[in-house]
């Protein structure tokens, strides 16, 4: 006779991590530095862009919950997804189609793919996705083309070619880091990567204060708000490919040229790593399920944004492996039930 593998006892319970409104009410609190860097920088259309945003995600979530008869804006969650889906809308999309967009993305996601804490499509992806869709134009090119990096040698050196704007203090950051550390080691860094990390030059703001939100991560990751192992291997998988298989040459990949630093510090990649695939909805619940969707992940984001630079492939990426995690969630209840089976 099999004999059950746990028992349920009167013991009190701990909650170790926060709840949904603490979760969202850190996150959202974790982007202020950004919001202040454009505040100080006077960058006015991207701050209108995030309020609309906001304001659409909200309007989606009260018809939500009116339809249902179940009030849940009070959790944040509707707040913080619009917050996020204005960090990666340009500007330039107008305040009609980053209402229209966010309100869509968000409904959907809710209304089809399930309710709050329930959905396993990511709602700021999807509508960042469907503004994509609809207004491409709107985005900011490519920054590089695969004509460049062959012509230059690589991402970064392509970059160079177009004579991207820069930071005022680049140079003597770059002189002062290679004359008192890096040189030491045999590193030289190019100039023009302090601007990748401090301002990269965008319309969308998820792409520019990487540093800011570096730092933001460590907040994240130290109070528990997301888990380490889907971005560290996200990250650390499409660094590899992108390091081993970048096309440099026609389609011929040069293994071991690729450049990391470049293909990191663009295409959103930081902000989609700690605040869109970690979303608690969204991930496989044990370590090797969470690993896997790391994993396809990095080999989604690698096809789909290659080198770096591009203006949407690390949201069509989320959009891309979120389906991907409800099948290995599936597999999981079946191992975790095969195994209380044979117990």
């Amino acid at each position: 006779m099999n004999k059950p593998s746990w028992k349920t006892t009167l013991s009190p319970f701990l909650v170790t991590r926060p709840t949904i409104s603490h979760m969202s009410l850190i996150t959202a609190l974790t982007l202020t530095p950004h919001i202040l860097a454009m505040v100080l920088q006077h960058d006015y259309r991207s701050l209108v862009s995030i309020s609309v945003a906001i304001a659409g995600s909200v309007a989606a979530e009260l018809s939500v919950s009116w339809n249902r008869r179940n009030e849940t804006l009070g959790d944040g969650t509707a707040i913080l997804t619009g917050l996020l889906t204005g960090f990666l809308l340009p500007y330039t999309l107008g305040p009609f189609m980053v209402f229209f967009v966010s309100f869509s993305g968000s409904l959907v996601s809710r209304a089809v793919f399930g309710g709050t804490g329930a959905y396993w499509m990511n709602p700021a992806a999807v509508a960042v996705c469907l503004g994509y869709l609809s207004q491409g134009d709107l985005f900011p090119p490519y920054l590089v083309t695969p004509e460049s990096v062959s012509a230059a040698g690589d991402a970064f050196g392509a970059l160079k070619i177009d004579q991207f704007p820069r930071i005022p203090a680049d140079t003597a950051i770059t002189d002062f880091l290679n004359k008192s550390l890096l040189n030491r080691s045999g590193i030289s860094l190019p100039e023009g990567y302090i601007t990748l990390f401090w301002n990269s030059p965008s319309t969308i703001p998820a792409f520019r204060y990487n540093i800011l939100t570096l730092v933001a991560s460590i907040a994240l990751l130290s109070l528990k708000i997301i888990d380490w192992i889907v971005p560290a291997v996200f990250l650390a998988t499409y660094g590899a490919c992108v390091y081993l298989f970048t096309p440099v040459s026609g389609a011929i990949p040069n293994p071991l040229s690729g450049d990391i630093l470049f293909a990191v510090l663009t295409s959103g990649i930081l902000f989609t790593a700690f605040y869109l695939l970690p979303e608690f909805s969204t991930v496989p619940r044990t370590r090797v399920g969470k690993l896997v969707s790391g994993l396809l992940a990095g080999l989604i984001c690698f096809m789909l944004c290659g080198p770096g630079g591009s203006p949407a492939g690390a949201v069509f990426t989320v959009i891309s492996v979120n389906p991907l995690a409800t099948i290995i969630e599936y597999l999981e209840k079946r191992i975790l039930a095969l195994r209380s089976v044979h117990a």
